[in-house]
């Protein structure tokens, strides 16, 4: 059974974008799913999306050392098993823990596409 990660951005962009409440959808879903044993969940800092947010990122828990100084809770790091999901709202994040989270099946459909131009 995979463990995961799961980063909600608490950038000025993405809490002016709704990310407080994509928090709070995603701390409601892991309990009343009884996931938190299986995945941690954090407010991590700005990604540099901020046209595309509420940004959230799931990583799954390799059994890699964490480095404390590592920028992984700022930038995606491209890892195996790392997904950015971008325009977040309470119920696309309540889908992403139901499927990606306790299924193990990524949402394919609602990654985001850092490559996107600001526009």
């Amino acid at each position: 059974m995979k463990r995961y990660r799961l980063s909600v951005c608490k950038g000025s962009s993405c809490k002016a974008g709704g990310s407080d409440a994509v928090a709070q959808a995603a701390r409601e879903e892991l309990s009343a799913r009884s996931l938190q044993p299986r995945c941690e969940l954090y407010r991590g800092g700005c990604y540099g999306f901020c046209h595309m947010g509420p940004n959230v990122v799931i990583r799954e828990e390799t059994g890699r050392k964490r480095d404390p100084l590592s920028p992984e809770d700022y930038q995606l790091m491209g890892w195996e098993g790392e997904a950015y999901y971008s325009h977040m709202t309470p119920e696309k994040m309540r889908r992403v823990v139901a499927e990606h989270v306790m299924q193990d099946k990524p949402v394919i459909e609602l990654f985001g596409h850092p490559e996107e131009a600001e526009g």
